[in-house]
């Protein structure tokens, strides 16, 4: 009898356990506006319809359509009688929360007389591209020494610090007057991290297991910088404000200021230890590693024969992927009955070139060894040989164009386990940016980008709907989230070929007579990239690679 009640038992709870799940789900969006001092301004409702977009690395953008006759329309569109310009907002769903700051507001009128305000918002990521990481960040901007700002270590650590060290310049008021200089406060800001507009998520050296690399800039913003090194490590940066009410976001954090960025860089993808990247329906995803050769370039993954089982999966109530052992799957076997998502397309994308060269000058060390050696010989020669003049100097200066950066200046490699998949038919090679100096570290590192972004691409774009049957949320409020590893049946495959990637973005949107519903995008987004945009991204990167050396 008791087994009996005990079973009843487990099944009551799990089906209130389902049913306030539903709820939690039904839920609309929380949307919040505050005005520049991240004070609430008002919640919106009533809106004709939104949208909002994560996406994984970059700028996302959000849109609220709402009556022109709406307080908070009026209140936003007539900036004239508010006295700050910014304006933020905040979307609260299942664990998760969009936040961004107003970038335009725009009132429309049709022919039937009907006003409509929209307003558009940018990500709080865009704050990454707008924060410089200077050669030298203790010293003005009149003396820069050294000339680039050089750091080696584990990804992440080496990420945050590099922008814990600007924000540390850019608050700490060292060289110039704070923004109120008879506010006493203002000029010990820099000694309190909690009045920092945006803060760093501490995180251990020691304890940091990320693939290590070595970054460079010379006045490059924080994302521009970061961005090759987060693609070849597959990690993934949070930003998250902090609104009072909501937990610390660390221990001992103490923040008592509304509004607060959050930086954090998370790895969610167990690419460098163990991790599935594919399978079949029947067969089951398969666990591999990944095994980098003496080329420091070529990668290749192989079944693992013993796998590690997390515990994290056991522990009752446990929502999310664990990055080493990912297990979601949507189907789309319509003529099975399971299929599980509601549109997809999958697009497969093949490797273009097999070799890749990078540099413009000389390894260090060469130029200079070439002109001693050239200085070395008159001045020997004047020394033994009286009133014969040494030379050097002039002779150096007259033959400097001819040997600087002729030796040793570019670097190729060559790919075999690529050039051996594409076949013998294939682009030959491309020149990758990034790395002025070859056979260094950061030439090593471009080679890398260089490949990676020549490689095959996939990407796998569905339209799902929330809890049917997984999840979308955040903080234990969902089965998977931004960056985790979610797997996509691929239409149509008759063996039931299943791709396994990383979720690249998210779409939350709704209207006046559709509910919320999510978008989720898996995969490498610029497999779709159109050309107009690819050579706008390239001339982009030209003119990034001039102003650091001083030409624009």
């Amino acid at each position: 009898m008791s087994t009996t009640q005990e079973l009843d038992r487990i099944w009551d709870t799990a089906m209130s356990q389902r049913a306030g799940r539903a709820r939690t789900r039904r839920e609309p969006p929380l949307v919040r506006l505050w005005d520049a001092a991240w004070e609430l301004r008002g919640r919106i409702s009533g809106e004709y319809a939104a949208s909002f977009e994560w996406k994984l690395n970059d700028t996302g953008t959000g849109t609220v359509e709402l009556p022109a006759e709406h307080h908070l329309a009026r209140w936003v569109a007539q900036y004239w009688k508010r006295r700050t310009q910014n304006i933020h907002i905040t979307v609260d769903k299942d664990g998760a929360r969009w936040s961004g700051r107003l970038s335009e507001v725009t009132t429309s009128q049709d022919d039937m007389g009907l006003r409509t305000t929209t307003l558009t918002f940018l990500h709080d990521f865009e704050e990454l591209r707008h924060i410089q990481v200077w050669p030298n960040p203790f010293t003005p901007a009149a003396v820069q020494f050294p000339k680039t700002f050089l750091l080696a270590g584990p990804a992440i650590w080496t990420l945050k610090c590099a922008l814990f060290l600007n924000l540390f310049r850019l608050q700490g008021n060292l060289w110039r007057l704070p923004d109120d200089p008879l506010d006493f406060r203002s000029w010990v800001q820099s000694l309190n991290y909690r009045d920092w507009p945006i803060l760093v998520q501490p995180s251990s050296l020691l304890l940091d297991d990320s693939q290590w690399t070595i970054i460079n800039s010379r006045f490059k913003t924080w994302a521009d910088m970061a961005t090759p090194t987060l693609e070849d490590g597959q990690l993934m940066v949070t930003c998250r404000r902090w609104l009072i009410g909501d937990p610390q976001p660390w221990p001992g954090a103490n923040l008592n200021r509304n509004g607060q960025l959050i930086i954090d860089i998370e790895d969610k993808s167990g690419w460098f230890e163990e991790t599935a990247i594919g399978g079949t329906i029947a067969g089951g995803l398969i666990r591999t590693g990944v095994d980098i050769a003496e080329n420091l370039i070529d990668e290749t993954r192989f079944a693992l024969e013993k796998v590690t089982l997390t515990d994290q999966y056991t522990i009752p109530g446990f929502l999310g992927v664990v990055p080493s052992q990912p297990w979601v799957v949507y189907r789309t076997d319509t003529e099975q009955g399971t299929n599980t998502a509601e549109t997809t397309s999958f697009t497969w994308q093949p490797a273009t070139v097999g070799q890749i060269t990078v540099g413009g000058s000389s390894m260090p060390g060469i130029n200079e060894g070439i002109s001693a050696a050239i200085q070395m010989g008159p001045a020997l020669l004047s020394a033994f040989i009286p009133f014969i003049p040494n030379l050097g100097g002039p002779l150096d200066t007259i033959l400097q164009p001819l040997y600087s950066d002729v030796l040793l200046a570019f670097q190729s490699l060559k790919s075999p386990l690529r050039t051996r998949s594409l076949g013998w038919s294939h682009y030959y090679e491309n020149f990758e940016d990034g790395a002025d100096k070859a056979y260094t570290l950061s030439a090593v590192m471009a080679l890398r980008a260089g490949f990676y972004r020549s490689r095959q691409r996939t990407s796998h774009t569905m339209k799902v709907g929330d809890g049917a049957p997984y999840l979308v949320g955040e903080r234990g409020r969902g089965h998977f989230w931004l960056g985790d590893r979610v797997g996509g049946q691929i239409p149509g495959a008759p063996d039931g070929q299943v791709v396994v990637e990383r979720v690249s973005a998210l779409s939350l949107a709704w209207d006046a007579e559709t509910p919320h519903q999510w978008d989720i995008t898996l995969g490498d987004l610029a497999v779709d990239q159109d050309p107009l945009e690819y050579a706008l991204s390239k001339i982009r990167g030209l003119t990034d690679a001039l102003h650091d050396i001083g030409v624009v």
